[in-house]
């Protein structure tokens, strides 16, 4: 019988050999092996074979006890190694509750006592904040607790250094450094933000040139946010805040009616150009492409537009009053494209404030056809037939209202934004484009040139009304200017 310690690989080392070292004792015993005190006899006799038989049997018996008593000693180690082997687990995975437990423990009582210095800082006054702060004994967290995507900002540093070529700086923004710098001035207060504990606040000259670049290019938001380093929700807003500033704080200082002085250079100016007397502006009205808006879709849709490109065309109207140098001194924003030019003239401060308080008694506005002749607005001939004198009038007529064509013109031409498509909300649109016609001026009082690749040519039609003559003295009067003009020899040459 061979037994090996392969066979019971849960005992010990020393178990193994002892219980091999009996099973070795066994083997070697010789057939007439007697136990002492049983048979010392010399003349001992052979076992008979019977007892050979019985001893054998209980050699068999003793091993088949030793084997299930090494089997039950096996068992009986392999069991408390799995039960050491599942305690070590046990304590493992209790240490790393343990530690979880810990670290939750940790971040909870951070958490609670930023609340608690939150409360503490708001309850005491603003000044002792703001004193603890600037000392460094405030709580001021030391990293953003918000995640900011990282974009790029160099174009942008590059534009903002003062060694930045003008050429350039006029190209991408439509005017000089100095007029620019003249614009971040007067909106500086309303337009400044303070820095937060999360972010600090986009500087001003910044926030104007994301504004005035948008509007000068009429790119996508995306290109700004690109160009600019900042969010396409950001510049959005920041479009439109910008805007909303122009039109509050630098309306009232550009835009404006002109005063009693500069209405008598006005009419000067014009006589010397045009010969007609008492001329204080020239008015003109054009369209502003839109999306199809949600609601009212009808009153939007520019049946002009559409019947000459085949292509449905919806807009929104700008009209304007211009003095002699094309700078506006009045507008009208926010109508939709399917009124003609006398109902939005109607519907104008121009009509319902200045001309009914009297304030046009002694001047005119020059208009083109599609409006009505009336007691200060002064309107070229529309018959089919037309005598030499009322040919000579018109023609100095069309020379004034060149002046507010050409002056839309440079104004479509400056600012590309309003020669496509916006995505500006109605309710915005005219702060945007209010803000372009205040810009218009700056740029035309501080002799700012465009370049001759940017003109825009502007092309609307001219429907004339059906009363296109409200007043009976106006006639009159049109009809000694156009006399004067013809008999005094102030005609234009064009007309003989």
């Amino acid at each position: 019988m061979e037994v090996s310690a392969s066979s019971f690989p849960y005992l010990q080392d020393d178990e193994c050999s002892h219980l091999l070292g009996l099973f070795q004792d066994m083997d070697s015993a010789p057939s007439g092996f007697e136990f002492e005190g049983f048979g010392n006899d010399t003349n001992t006799k052979k076992r008979s074979r019977k007892e050979e038989e019985d001893v054998n049997g209980s050699n068999k018996a003793a091993s088949g006890d030793i084997l299930a008593t090494l089997l039950v000693l096996d068992e009986e180690a392999k069991q408390q190694q799995e039960h050491h082997q599942w305690g070590f687990e046990s304590n493992r995975e209790e240490s790393l509750l343990e530690a979880n437990h810990k670290e939750r423990a940790r971040t909870m009582d951070s958490y609670y006592y930023n609340q608690l210095q939150q409360e503490t800082d708001v309850s005491r006054p603003k000044r002792q904040r703001t004193a603890d702060i600037a000392s460094g004994s405030g709580s001021v967290p030391n990293h953003r607790r918000l995640w900011v995507k990282e974009r790029t900002t160099d174009w942008w540093d590059r534009v903002s250094r003062p060694d930045f070529p003008e050429e350039e700086f006029r190209r991408e923004f439509r005017m000089s450094r100095p007029t620019f710098d003249l614009i971040c001035e007067e909106l500086d207060a309303t337009v400044t933000k303070k820095n937060t504990m999360l972010r600090d606040a986009i500087p001003a000259p910044k926030r104007v040139a994301v504004c005035v670049w948008r509007l000068a290019t009429g790119a996508p938001l995306r290109h700004v946010s690109e160009r600019f380093g900042l969010g396409i929700s950001t510049c959005h807003k920041l479009v439109i805040e910008v805007c909303r500033a122009i039109h509050d704080v630098m309306m009232p200082r550009y835009l404006y009616w002109p005063s009693d002085s500069e209405i008598r250079w006005t009419k000067e100016r014009f006589e010397s150009a045009h010969k007609i007397p008492n001329v204080v502006g020239s008015i003109y009205t054009t369209h502003v492409p839109i999306i199809a808006p949600k609601v009212h879709v009808a009153a939007y849709l520019n049946k002009r537009h559409t019947e000459r490109s085949q292509k449905t065309t919806y807009s929104i109207t700008v009209q304007g009053v211009v003095n002699a140098e094309g700078n506006f001194t009045d507008v009208c924003i926010g109508n939709p494209g399917s009124l003609s030019d006398d109902r939005i003239l109607d519907k104008s401060s121009l009509s319902q404030q200045r001309a009914a308080r009297g304030m046009l008694r002694d001047g005119w506005i020059v208009g083109n056809g599609g409006f009505p002749l009336t007691d200060w607005l002064l309107v070229p001939y529309a018959r089919s037939n037309l005598t030499w004198t009322q040919h000579g009038f018109n023609e100095s007529v069309g020379g004034i209202q060149r002046v507010a064509k050409e002056a839309f013109e440079r104004l479509k031409g400056r600012w590309a934004c309003l020669q496509k498509m916006t995505e500006v909300k109605l309710l915005d649109l005219p702060y945007v484009l209010g803000a372009c016609c205040v810009l218009h001026n700056v740029c035309e009082m501080r002799k700012e040139e465009m370049a001759p690749e940017l003109r825009f040519e502007v092309f609307d039609d001219v429907t004339v009304p059906e009363n296109n003559i409200r007043s009976a003295a106006a006639s009159s009067a049109r009809d000694q200017i156009s006399h004067n003009l013809l008999h005094r020899g102030l005609a234009g040459t064009g007309t003989l």
